[in-house]
């Protein structure tokens, strides 16, 4: 019969810290717990440990500074979707954790574990790339800041090394002119995780036609979230319509190599990017126009 884990309560970044370099990677953080406690029920993991950071000062909490959002680790998703900060510089933000699961997994589940676990079907990290954000992690070395492109490694897999823990996520306000959208699609009624879930930023110059930037990252389709920003590069100075849309999606699709799941075959999912790649990308010009207009 399988023995418990120890359940240790860290006070401090120091506590967890030691703990885990103390047990290695037969440890495991929690903070809201709604991933590890599925995979503890199902037999998934057997860490010899389990360090929680619910207690430690200084990880909850929103703060809009120079040209960004920092969102602290022990954040809630529902705290995200509610805050008046996020609502009023990065709506898009907001809207996307607002999507995530249920409202009592929302109350639970923090930022920094939903980019620690890595999970390939989760939503926040397609946004998050298509945001540019930045994870903040401390460990036995220090403190350290890494883009989230290089923060999602793989399946289940971080760019974390031993004893580092998430801090905040930072995520960079965007520019005027500016639109941006998250487009969720699910294919089974009983669960609200994404066969595929699509991010899109777009920016428009002065003349409300032109494409100044354009950003779009594919999420639960591969291990990691999907951006290819030699892609992106080829709308920049031209307007964004159905046609140059329709052939971002194409590319999208042609270049990521899907998974097979429950939500989804392979060849399912790369005709699912094609079109919703297409409707985010159409969905973020329009909101960037509107933004454009004279009021």
């Amino acid at each position: 019969m399988p023995t418990s884990p120890e359940f240790l309560v860290a006070e401090t970044l120091d506590d967890a810290i030691g703990a885990l370099e103390r047990y290695g990677d037969d440890a495991k953080v929690i903070a809201g717990a709604t991933a590890v406690t599925i995979m503890l029920q199902q037999g998934l993991i057997a860490p010899a440990a389990i360090v929680s950071i619910g207690r430690i000062d200084g990880l909850r909490g929103i703060e809009r500074t120079d040209g960004e959002i920092a969102l602290g680790a022990l954040t809630t998703h529902r705290e995200v979707e509610l805050s008046a900060t996020v609502r009023d510089a990065l709506p898009v933000l907001a809207e996307t954790f607002s999507v995530v699961a249920n409202v009592r997994v929302r109350n639970a589940a923090t930022v920094g574990g939903v980019v620690a676990e890595a999970d390939y079907a989760s939503d926040p990290p397609a946004m998050l790339r298509a945001l540019d954000a930045v994870v903040d992690v401390v460990g036995p070395e220090g403190e350290r800041s890494i883009p989230i492109q290089d923060f999602l490694v793989g399946f289940y897999e971080t760019a974390l090394d031993h004893g580092e823990i998430v801090t905040r996520v930072r995520v960079p306000l965007l520019p005027p002119g500016s639109g941006s959208v998250y487009e969720k699609f699910t294919t089974r009624s009983s669960e609200d995780r994404p066969c595929v879930g699509v991010a899109a930023v777009a920016r428009l110059e002065a003349d409300g036609v032109t494409c100044a930037d354009l950003r779009v990252a594919v999420g639960a389709a591969a291990e990691v979230p999907q951006r290819f920003t030699e892609v992106e590069a080829t709308v920049r100075g031209r307007p964004i319509d159905e046609e140059t849309a329709g052939a971002i999606a194409d590319q999208y699709a042609e270049q990521i190599d899907p998974l097979s799941d429950m939500r989804g075959s392979d060849w399912y999912r790369r005709e699912m990017i094609r079109v919703w790649v297409r409707r985010a990308i159409l969905a973020a010009a329009e909101q960037a126009r509107d933004g454009a207009r004279p009021a």
